[in-house]
């Protein structure tokens, strides 16, 4: 089932990717997540990313910072509440910047099976966007709603798979629509695709390095981005648990 969810992100996407005005572009993801396991039900959340553009590396795009904490009602399902501020620079070689505050709710299912680890979850973000005015930021706020799905599936293709030294192909795919009254053009908001690797630095840090194709709808009539990013990412998982399981 999760395989056809998957194939059928894509076909959208792909099918209106055919008919668009596209801009294309090139950046870099530099991130680090952090999640912290207190005990059984309750746990931490914290991301931290810069973005980088023109010719990948060449000019700020904006930074992320996000804190949260996460319930689990079982081991396989986890509930999250956050805030990510969001410090965006809009124009290359213009010197002024943008804020967002972003609260988020999300719901994550990890799945297992003997080849694959699957990691599904639905969030909803409710978004202040702060507003330009003649290249300088206005201090006024548009808002509206943002929700995402995400489907990750981890292939081992070492023989000791999520211990030291392991490695794994990873293939995500992350879909985004917009709600609310300022969406005109952009329901459908954009797309990630991504595929690339996970090393296990140790059981609690995992390298991943990879590609993602972001395609994305301006809220204009029949306008794109479509951008080619490199993505580097460091997971920091602390298990603080005594008796984990129990």
């Amino acid at each position: 089932m999760r395989k056809y969810i998957y194939l059928f992100l894509l076909f959208i996407v792909f099918s209106i990717q055919s008919s668009a005005q596209t801009a294309h572009a090139q950046e870099s993801w530099w991130d680090y997540l952090n999640q912290n396991r207190f005990s059984n039900k309750w746990g931490s959340w914290l991301d931290l990313q810069t973005k980088r553009k023109d010719h990948f590396v060449n000019a700020l795009n904006a930074n992320e910072y996000a804190l949260g904490a996460a319930y689990y009602p079982t081991e396989k399902l986890k509930i999250t509440g956050a805030l990510t501020f969001v410090d965006q620079y809009p124009a290359t070689n213009k010197p002024y910047h943008l804020s967002e505050y972003r609260p988020w709710q999300q719901i994550q299912l990890n799945t297992n099976t003997k080849k694959a680890k699957w990691t599904q979850w639905l969030r909803l973000e409710e978004r202040f966007k702060e507003t330009a005015i003649n290249n300088a930021a206005s201090g006024n706020y548009d808002f509206n709603y943002r929700l995402r799905y995400y489907i990750l599936g981890q292939f081992p293709i070492t023989k000791h798979p999520y211990e030291k030294g392991a490695v794994s192909f990873v293939s995500s795919e992350e879909l985004y629509l917009n709600f609310g009254k300022n969406i005109v053009y952009n329901t459908f908001d954009q797309n990630r695709f991504f595929l690339g690797f996970y090393y296990y630095i140790n059981k609690a840090n995992i390298l991943q390095l990879g590609y993602t194709n972001l395609f994305q709808k301006y809220n204009a009539p029949n306008k794109y981005l479509n951008s080619d990013v490199l993505r580097i990412s460091v997971f920091n998982n602390v298990d603080l648990r005594k008796n984990k399981g129990h």
